[in-house]
């Protein structure tokens, strides 16, 4: 083989293995803006630590944990001297009170309590778009590991639901990491399935302890899901007093759907997190675009300048009723764009050192 022929097969080699490592690269790049990758899920533990949970509401759970609640009893924190009643323990009679008052009081205390944090993550087909770094379904999940593992790290039980346009599952909470893994997986593994097959019904068995469960729709003559029974099944499994996180881009959402919103929002904190797509605030600049979802394919004008005022309208108009909505219902919102950074965007709102605690307005 002459020179000219060793160098020049030496750079047919060099551009191969070039070509090679960009298509991967873009591959990889690909794979990070679609699927959800569980150790990335998994190492948000360590930007977690600095969001505070804190609230105003009670707490009714039994277990211990770091929120007060007002159940009374022999515990953490002492709350009041009373007079005595019957049943009560005379381990804690106020000698000192009883003697200066003739009458015999006790001491109450004010026991620590966990409050369970319920995560709710919306993955219908709307959710499996993004223009910009990943999916919004992508920035969902995220946004629900991070309150995760907030959550565990107050030693609270972790437990949520996911679901999609056919089928949910559901995971009942559970204490420490452990808790937290297994809910991750399981979203995860719901996510990855879901964006190859978003349209198919998956009849999965219920796991042996019965902690998930996979309930398929009751329409079978269309197989979608019904979305305000399943709304008010989540109504009556999140546990009164429970941190609840509601991820999604709200496309869906009917005024029987807002009623059960409602009704979680009364009972528990509930933080409900907007995920959107820049496409979906300003339509892209003056031009002629073919665009499809994948079954019909139609070609979009965006020259006609009123047809852009009116698209960019019509987003801003759903950001300002949801943000009456929340202030109405005392419900903390935050706004989610595909192409925010999620750990920053919860620290500035929900960070320990940050001033917000009930987030009602929150458009950083």
């Amino acid at each position: 083989m002459s020179i000219w022929q060793s160098i020049q097969s030496m750079f047919t080699s060099s551009n191969k293995a070039s070509d090679n490592s960009n298509a991967l690269d873009v591959k990889n790049q690909i794979t990070r803006a679609t699927q959800v990758d569980l150790q990335h899920l998994i190492k948000l533990r360590y930007q977690s630590t600095h969001l505070s949970l804190g609230s105003q509401r009670k707490a009714y759970s039994s277990l211990s944990g770091n929120y007060s609640s007002p159940f009374k009893g022999r515990g953490l924190n002492f709350d009041e001297v009373r007079p005595y009643q019957p049943g009560d323990d005379i381990r804690n009679i106020d000698w000192n009170v009883t003697a200066r008052t003739d009458r015999v009081h006790t001491k109450v205390f004010k026991e620590e309590r966990e409050r369970p944090v319920f995560i709710i993550v919306d993955l219908s087909s709307s959710m499996y778009f993004g223009t910009r770094h990943c999916l919004k379904s992508v920035t969902a999940a995220k946004a629900a590991a991070l309150i995760a593992w907030a959550g565990a790290d107050n030693h609270n039980r972790i437990g949520g639901l996911v679901f999609n346009d056919s089928t949910h599952m559901e995971m009942r909470p559970k204490g420490g990491h452990q808790g937290v893994l297994r809910f991750l997986k399981l979203m995860t593994d719901f996510h990855n399935k879901n964006s190859h097959n978003q349209h198919s019904t998956d009849g999965k068995q219920q796991d042996k302890s019965n902690s998930f469960s996979a309930i398929q729709s009751d329409e079978l003559n269309s197989n979608r899901l019904n979305t305000e029974l399943l709304f008010a099944r989540i109504q009556k499994v999140i546990q009164t007093g429970s941190i609840v996180l509601l991820a999604s881009d709200f496309k869906n959402t009917n005024e029987e759907i807002t009623k059960h919103i409602r009704h979680i929002a009364r009972h528990n904190d509930l933080l409900m997190t907007h995920i959107y797509d820049p496409l979906e605030t300003e339509l892209p600049p003056p031009g002629q675009y073919g665009i499809s979802n994948g079954e019909q394919y139609q070609l979009l004008d965006t020259r006609n300048t009123s047809l852009r005022k009116s698209f960019q309208a019509l987003f801003q108009n759903k950001v300002e009723e949801m943000e009456q909505f929340c202030l109405h219902n005392q419900i903390h919102l935050i706004s989610l764009a595909t192409n925010d950074n999620v750990a920053d965007k919860f620290l500035a709102t929900l960070g320990k050192d940050s001033s917000v605690r009930r987030i009602a307005r929150s458009r950083h």
